[in-house]
């Protein structure tokens, strides 16, 4: 009898030391798994930060990319403007000496801008409105009609028309802008862009310029207007002129 209970003690003691070793096994495997776990966390999060930080990064030299390309944009197009204006004084200047002293014809240019304060939507017929005028220290080229967004010719001759506009459109994948004359060529600038988050998530991703320019001959009396889809809206920080000044 006492053999028997010190067997069944044995055994008792034999099956508590078994299964405390399980336990202590399954405690270690969810510990280990919990360790894991936590370190495959730690890993994705040091990734996705490193991701982020590089996609900030980027995002930050795309905008300041398209900042200097708005600003060399803008400065080229003043220097051009000057330049021409300085070559067509100093041939005026040789015509005068050569030709009729005492007279001399002032120039003729006219230039416009929409500032943030004229913008308009686009109309119906696509015509682009709200150009405000630039005083300039020559005879006016042209005549501005508000109201239909035409800009007619004073003086016959030949002009070199420039006009560019910066549009806000985020639908289509082109923008396009036309300055139509009557009974003459027509300028025209069809660019096409992204409409993706993957070409830009800056706040200027839809910022699309575009721009026309060349010599025309013109009429007194011809009118002429910018024209562009009726769907489209311009950017109204952008940077948008209209103009002309006459070479012969």
């Amino acid at each position: 009898m006492w053999k028997l209970q010190c067997a069944k003690r044995f055994v008792c003691a034999t099956m508590q030391r078994i299964l405390q070793r399980r336990r202590i096994r399954t405690l270690r495997l969810a510990w280990s798994l919990m360790a894991v776990v936590a370190l495959s966390l730690a890993v994705c999060s040091a990734i996705f930060t490193v991701w982020t930080l590089r996609q900030t990064r980027d995002l930050s030299r795309s905008f300041k990319t398209l900042q200097e390309r708005l600003e060399q944009v803008n400065m080229q197009r003043k220097a051009i403007f000057q330049l021409i204006l300085e070559k067509r004084e100093l041939l005026e200047s040789q015509r005068f000496r050569r030709n009729a002293p005492g007279r001399k014809e002032r120039k003729v240019a006219s230039h416009f801008e929409i500032t943030k304060d004229s913008v308009q939507k686009v109309g119906t017929e696509g015509v682009i409105k709200g150009w405000t005028e630039e005083v300039l220290n020559m005879s006016r080229a042209v005549h501005y009609n508000s109201e239909t967004g035409t800009f007619k010719v004073e003086r016959s001759g030949v002009y070199f028309l420039y006009c560019q506009v910066h549009f806000n459109e985020n639908q289509s994948q082109y923008v396009k802008l036309e300055v139509s004359v009557p009974k003459g060529p027509l300028l025209q600038c069809m660019e096409g862009y992204g409409t993706t988050p993957a070409s830009g998530s800056h706040k200027f991703h839809f910022l699309k310029p575009c721009q026309v320019s060349g010599l025309l001959r013109l009429n007194k009396g011809a009118e002429l207007k910018a024209v562009t889809g009726r769907s489209f809206s311009l950017q109204e920080s952008g940077k948008h002129y209209f103009g002309l000044f006459r070479v012969n």
